[in-house]
């Protein structure tokens, strides 16, 4: 691992958790919206860091750039001044608020930390550093993957072995031997072959002098979303569409 991954990984990690702290104590409910703000681009930093890019793409253009905006234009057209705002005054429920997120922060800790092995971690990326050594190249080639108790979540992974795991699973879409909505939810009609899309086949990729989609982008996303997580996603339209049509009823009360 290069130094650069790292220096990126804990700037972005310190400011999301400084922007975040901005937003529960900066009074001003201007500068708390630019402070969240940073913090959703932070958190895009760390989703390219994971090698997610579209969750990065849609943290940034869905949350940053549409919804902060709106927060923000909501909050200069209420043009609250200082006396509106009054004093900041800490009341029971304010400290059962910190005492309940402490606790589910050392709880989360608690959690997490025994899924990372740290020595294995050490072990494997010093043995991948001599590989990458001994081939004059260097470690972003070497695909570097520790497994943690937990089955399918790593304790330590890098994007070429994303990569490598990625094109394997394209490679079985392209052979027939499995589909998207293996082992979930199936497909409609079970006796109808699945296609890889040509932008995915790495027949065509190849062909190309390149090679097949990157995980995380949009093309992968967009063939598990209509497959293998069809009904979920068609249940949270129907829960936006139901929160939508509530609002419209509580507002036609008011007006």
């Amino acid at each position: 691992m290069g130094v650069w991954e790292p220096l990126f990984f804990w700037l972005f990690a310190v400011g999301a958790v400084a922007t975040s702290v901005g937003v529960l104590f900066i009074k001003n409910p201007l500068y708390a919206a630019l402070s969240l703000i940073g913090d959703f681009l932070c958190f895009a930093g760390l989703y390219v860091l994971l090698s997610a890019h579209f969750l990065a793409v849609t943290q940034v253009l869905v949350y940053t750039g549409a919804i902060m905006i709106l927060f923000v234009f909501i909050i200069m057209l209420l043009n609250l001044n200082e006396q509106e705002l009054g004093e900041r005054q800490f009341r029971l429920h304010h400290i059962l608020a910190y005492l309940t997120a402490g606790i589910v922060f050392a709880l989360a800790v608690s959690a997490i930390a025994p899924l990372v092995d740290q020595q294995q971690v050490a072990t494997e990326r010093q043995r991948v550093q001599q590989q990458a050594q001994n081939a004059d190249g260097d470690e972003a080639s070497e695909g570097f993957r520790v497994e943690s108790p937990v089955p399918g979540l790593y304790a330590a992974v890098n994007e070429p072995a994303i990569n490598r795991d990625f094109r394997a699973q394209i490679q079985s879409w392209e052979d027939g031997t499995a589909t998207p909505a293996d082992e979930k939810y199936r497909t409609y009609d079970p006796d109808r072959s699945f296609e890889v899309p040509p932008v995915l086949r790495a027949s065509e990729a190849q062909a190309q002098g390149g090679t097949s989609s990157m995980f995380g982008t949009v093309e992968p996303i967009s063939i598990l979303l209509v497959n293998r997580f069809v009904v979920p996603f068609e249940l949270i339209a129907v829960l936006l569409l139901a929160a939508i049509f509530g609002a419209v009823v509580i507002a036609k009360k008011r007006l």
